[in-house]
């Protein structure tokens, strides 16, 4: 029987197949690069994001020891820690020189520049992620772990893990048994790729197909395949989805991994902290019954006694001299009596013990109350933490590094955060038909309305992007009421100074004659676009939100800080639309679009309060 019959298991970690394809695809798209910066991402213990400057671009590297590393698309939530400082301190700002494999190993290895560091990350299982210095010492681990064959600790010299082949005898075992992957340690996929037979097998032919498998993805030949929720290989498979770079696969195949760990994750927290108080209240409600039951029986054997109080009285003093307790048959129940107390105390005691079980009744109904109270609220952030996760792992577009927006006649809107992506814009997007926008003040972004063929760009659009440039320029943080902004077409663009002058970086000359877009007003709109699976932040003029949008806030500079004003736009969003919960989960991205210290002064928005 054909080894193509057998099934796959779901793929957990890129094979070494995978990483040599990856590695070919992105060698150019890494190296070179500056380590802007470096986050761990949310809700995970172990997943780093290595913020890329590449020649005036931004890309974020995903790692994932053990597991993956690939260039995302995917907006992950970041955060930092006292152990990512640590990693900043060793690797930000430094140079990606080298990427390449080691030992025929799932190791990768990136070579820094400065001070010839190393970053290794394994995706072995268990794997690490490693800082080395020039000789191989450990000068970082996410995790401390010690091996049999090896120790990962600061100051000790790295090892990699220690590769055992099956002798002979092992071998030919296996492969009469049709276990080619586990004889030859290779993943099945490539297995039934390969079409290798399970039947009297010629190991020299199998092992030369293999290594023909391997020169083909160095030289380039990838086929990117995708089986959803199974793989993602770089050579065709049955029932798979063909992509045009095997990065994208990998990072939609583990996106898709991650939101279901996650998901997984938060519910099987959320299930066990539950699942504790449904066990409280069942004990709870168990006791209820029995206090109550004792109560009703104390209160009967009261009233018993209470009904004959003359002949118990008697009773009692003829036992007195000879016992201090007495039982007693009272219609048909059992009951023990004090003989030193009369009738009607003893008749007290039972009442007091049932009034003592009243208390307890009602002190474990206030209990129970409060944990069912709780575990509706437990449901809820079940609720709002699936909606969280939803929100916040969702692709992000090219143009999401820069200020962004869409005109109410649908051109796109981008503009520089800094001076380097001024620079970039500038170089890689501006065209000749492309509109060029600037505030007539010093310190403004670089900002471009991006033509469509054969569509007219309106004064409508101009405006619109005309809002971006105002807005996100120092007329915010000085606190103007407005400001002028020029527009020009882009061939009357130039990097390229007069004889004699220098431009700083993200400075331009403009030549021509400029066009003016008077008084206009520092005003944002912050509103949220609703999909069926998602909800976005989107920001611009009052006429381009409101066009796509009725949930928007309007910002003007003012006292209030940018977290303050997230926070406030957040509550109003919350409040509108109570069904959909998690929305606390954006105030980073609202946060990174409000310009400087702002104040609300509209919002679109009415809810019932």
């Amino acid at each position: 029987m054909s080894s193509q019959n057998i099934k796959l298991q779901r793929k957990n970690s890129m094979t070494y197949f995978d990483l040599i394809a990856w590695i070919t695809e992105n060698r150019k798209a890494v190296e070179g690069c500056i380590i802007d910066n470096v986050f761990l991402v949310q809700n995970t213990e172990n997943t780093y994001i290595l913020k890329l400057y590449c020649g005036g671009r931004d890309q974020e590297l995903i790692i994932e020891p053990g597991k993956r590393i690939n260039i995302t698309k995917y907006n992950y939530p970041k955060i930092s820690s006292t152990k990512i400082t640590t990693l900043r301190g060793l690797i930000r700002g430094d140079i990606i020189t080298n990427i390449h494999i080691l030992n025929q190993e799932r190791i990768l290895i990136l070579e820094l520049k400065r001070g010839e560091k190393k970053i290794i990350v394994e995706l072995l299982p268990r794997g690490v992620l490693v800082i080395l210095d020039k000789n191989d010492k450990i000068l970082f681990a996410n995790e401390y772990k010690e091996f049999k064959d090896r120790l990962i600790r600061i100051g000790e010299t790295y090892k990699p893990p220690p590769t055992v082949e099956p002798n002979k005898e092992e071998l030919e075992k296996l492969i009469k048994k049709g276990s080619i992957a586990k004889a030859l340690g290779i993943p099945q996929e490539v297995v039934n790729y390969l079409s290798l037979q399970s039947t009297t097998p010629d190991i020299n032919l199998i092992r030369e197909k293999i290594k023909n498998l391997e020169i083909s993805l160095i030289n380039g030949e990838i086929k990117p395949c995708l089986i959803e929720d199974t793989t993602v290989v770089p050579f065709p498979l049955d029932g798979c989805k063909e992509y045009q770079r095997f990065n994208d696969a990998i990072d939609d195949y583990f996106y898709t991994i991650s939101q279901k760990e996650l998901s997984e994750k938060s519910s099987r927290k959320i299930l066990e902290e539950k699942q504790k108080i449904i066990t409280t209240i069942k004990q709870i409600e168990d006791s209820i019954k029995e206090y109550e039951n004792k109560e009703k029986s104390y209160r009967q054997l009261g009233n018993i006694i209470l009904s004959k109080a003359y002949e118990i009285d008697q009773l009692l003093l003829d036992n007195r001299p000879k016992s201090k307790k007495i039982k007693l048959n009272l219609d048909g129940v059992e009951i023990e009596l004090d003989t030193l107390l009369s009738a009607t105390k003893n008749a007290m005691r039972f009442f007091d013990e049932a009034k003592e079980y009243k208390r307890k009744i009602e002190r474990a109904l206030e209990s129970l109350d409060e944990l069912k109270e709780k575990l509706e609220k437990i449901e809820k952030q079940e609720i709002e933490k699936q909606n969280e996760i939803k929100l916040v792992l969702r692709k992000k577009e090219w143009y999401e590094k820069y200020r962004w927006s869409i005109s109410r006649n649908g051109y796109l809107i981008i503009a520089g955060k800094d001076a380097s992506q001024n620079e970039s814009i500038v170089k890689k997007y501006l065209r000749d038909k492309d509109i060029f926008l600037h505030a007539d003040i010093a310190g403004a972004p670089a900002t471009i309305i991006i033509a469509q063929e054969n569509n007219t760009i309106l004064e409508d659009d101009i405006y619109d992007a005309a809002v971006i440039a105002a807005s996100y320029s120092k007329a915010w943080k000085v606190g103007l009421a407005s400001v002028d902004v020029f527009w020009v077409l882009g061939n009357q663009v130039s990097k390229s100074p007069p004889s004699g002058e220098y431009l700083n970086k993200g400075s331009f000359m403009i030549y021509g004659k400029k066009n003016f877009v008077k008084n206009v007003k520092l005003q944002l709109a912050i509103g949220l676009i609703l999909s069926e699976n998602s909800v976005s932040v989107i920001v611009g003029s009052e006429e381009t939100v409101s066009a796509k949008t009725k949930y928007y806030a309007i910002i003007a500079p003012g006292d209030d800080d940018k977290e303050r004003i997230a926070q406030k736009i957040i509550k109003v969003f919350s409040r509108a639309l109570p069904d959909i919960k998690g929305l606390n989960v954006l105030k980073t991205d609202i946060e990174d679009k409000i310009p400087g210290k702002s104040k609300i002064v509209k919002t679109s928005i009415t809810y019932n309060s």
